[in-house]
């Protein structure tokens, strides 16, 4: 059983590489892959999802954005903030922004 988890981590790790390697050059989707593999411990980037899929060179993955915006619409709270916001970065959309609370003093 413990190998099992030890291979997806392997995997995990594969596909944040290749996703980097497919981001490089791209400051937004080089953001986007960043922001994905960094919050809650990437686990947003993992075999299975709609949103991470394989390039036709060998190593090499992509971020889907509509698939990823979709996905994000089933969310709730900060998660669903940080999947618009990866979303968004992808797809060449204004960023979500979160509504002024009243009565907070600015600094």
């Amino acid at each position: 059983m413990g190998g099992s988890g030890l291979r997806t981590a392997q995997l995990r790790w594969e596909m944040v590489s290749g996703l980097r390697r497919w981001a490089e050059g791209s400051l937004t989707d080089q953001a986007a892959v960043e922001l994905l593999a960094s919050w809650s411990a990437g686990c947003h980037i993992r075999p299975g999802v709609a949103w991470v899929r394989p390039c036709r060179a060998a190593g090499f993955f992509f971020l889907d954005g509509v698939a990823l915006a979709a996905h994000a619409a089933t969310r709730a709270g900060d998660e669903q903030r940080v999947l618009l916001l990866a979303a968004a970065l992808l797809n060449g959309q204004p960023l979500p922004r979160r509504r002024a609370k009243t009565g907070r003093a600015v600094a």
